[in-house]
């Protein structure tokens, strides 16, 4: 529970909003509409799809994926459905066709998001989407244009729905620290990514591991942060990347650690640093922590809290120490879909601020390159 000394702001009691997703959950929903959910592709992460499982207006009613699609897809696929115990379909249209879902989750490789995403969209579904967005930002102006051109909803999966990112927005709204002037992020994950770049060790590469850098895959949580507590876009970057702790980055010519400089909106001024830095670095999962400068004061945002911290015998070297005790994060993003369907409403993150930050991590890329700064993309082009 907060301390009173960050007196924050009240919300009406049964409003849901962007500002205090808590309250999605709680809220008299006006409808009573289960809303289908088709998976498309299961290639990266299915723990989207099953955020939709056991919630009282999901029902996830197939697996669905192109038949092109490389044969370990079609196997995380067949696990998924298997786990959820319902269909799965080789053919996406015919999928969308025979199911007559509401919803596509789409969480294939990044080099598909556009594609499934646009079909998805096209046929009616609204889509929640796998990160990164997509790999340029033009497959990403794409989907703007097509889930703006349905009519539909579109999240990207986010971590927004944090409590103590939640309540840095509350607080920043409120006015607490004045208006915001600079922010720092570190936003450094603590998991390994196969062998240390000095080891002299071979490394056979898994199909699974798609040669992504850090920048691209984990970019969008912490640029999601700054749109999401300041309300500022970015404009122009100054980008320095390298592979610094493995050797998969290396050989495959992509960052595992990166530091971006971020000129925002307003004057304000940001800067972030991101990188998968290896399990034995840190307790937890790894040191995410957000500073914020304003006219009348700071604020710094551990975002891992609440946590407990276990030190006991028997721990594996795997296990971490410190230990979120807040679990329901991925709930509170389905309670606000579900609301923003309802009602209308955007969701959490929506096509056009996934566009946003796209541009940026690619501004960002361009400028590692080149050595200069470089302006962010602001045009959503006609397709």
């Amino acid at each position: 529970m907060p301390s009173p000394r960050l007196r924050l702001p009240k919300l009406p009691t049964g409003q849901c909003s962007p500002e205090n997703p808590y309250v999605c959950q709680q809220m008299i929903m006006p409808t009573n509409k289960i809303y289908r959910v088709l998976a498309l592709s299961a290639a990266k992460h299915e723990y989207v799809a099953t955020a939709f499982t056991n919630h009282p207006r999901f029902e996830v009613v197939g697996v669905a994926d192109d038949t092109s699609a490389e044969s370990w897809i079609h196997q995380r696929n067949e696990a998924l459905a298997r786990d959820l115990s319902v269909p799965y379909e080789r053919d996406v249209g015919k999928a969308i066709q025979r199911l007559a879902p509401d919803v596509a989750v789409v969480s294939s490789e990044a080099a598909r998001h556009a594609s499934l995403s646009i079909r998805a969209a096209e046929a009616g579904l609204h889509v929640v989407q796998d990160k990164p967005m997509a790999p340029t930002v033009d497959d990403c102006d794409a989907i703007v244009h097509a889930v703006e051109g349905a009519n539909v909803h579109f999240l990207l999966w986010n971590r927004n729905t944090h409590p103590s990112i939640i309540d840095a927005r509350n607080m920043v709204r409120a006015g607490e620290i004045g208006t915001p002037q600079s922010v720092h992020i570190d936003f450094f994950f603590s998991k390994d990514a196969g062998i240390l770049i000095d080891s002299e060790e071979e490394e056979e590469i898994p199909a699974s591991w798609l040669g992504e850098g850090e920048l691209t895959v984990e970019g969008i949580y912490p640029l999601a942060y700054i749109r999401y507590i300041l309300r500022l876009d970015v404009e122009r970057v100054f980008a320095r990347t390298s592979a610094h702790f493995f050797k998969r980055h290396a050989a495959r010519g992509v960052e595992d650690i990166g530091t971006v400089t971020l000129e925002l909106e307003n004057g304000a001024i940001g800067s972030l640093c991101i990188g998968r830095i290896g399990r034995p670095s840190h307790p937890n999962l790894g040191e995410i922590r957000i500073h914020i400068t304003g006219t009348n004061g700071a604020m710094v945002v551990a975002e891992p809290k609440p946590e407990i911290a276990v030190h006991a015998r028997g721990l594996k070297a795997t296990d971490f120490r410190n230990r979120r005790t807040d679990e329901t994060t991925d709930r509170k993003q389905v309670d606000h879909f579900v609301s923003a369907l309802d009602e209308g409403l955007d969701t959490l993150l929506t096509a056009r601020e996934g566009r946003h930050i796209a541009a940026i991590v690619a501004a960002a890329k361009t400028s590692a390159q080149s050595g200069l700064a470089t302006e962010v993309s602001r045009k959503t082009h006609d397709h």
